[in-house]
């Protein structure tokens, strides 16, 4: 899908111009307001619109669920262990005392 979304760009790059397909590719610029090759323009923009989010939500899910299930894999007594250092006092500066 990456690959499809790259030609489609590279393609519009080099017919319309840089800047007017990376304007296309991201909603700035509407397909219509293309002066040449509409017919390449409207993919592009329909690709920006429906496919780079749906890829970036993808990734986004993938790494949160990845993170959760990294935390449940610990058992309950090691988390309870880690609050409880986290929790307790830090121990007096200058050693065992004066």
């Amino acid at each position: 899908m990456l690959g499809l979304c790259a030609g489609l760009f590279v393609l519009n790059g080099f017919l319309t111009g840089w800047a007017q397909a990376y304007e296309v590719m991201v909603g700035l610029t509407s397909p219509t307001q293309v002066q040449q090759w509409q017919w390449c323009a409207w993919p592009l923009s329909l690709t920006g619109w429906a496919a780079i989010p749906a890829f970036v939500g993808g990734m986004a899910g993938y790494l949160v669920t990845a993170q959760i299930q990294a935390h449940q894999a610990l058992p309950l007594e090691e988390v309870l262990n880690r609050v409880r250092e986290l929790s307790a006092p830090p121990p007096p500066p200058g050693g065992s005392g004066p």
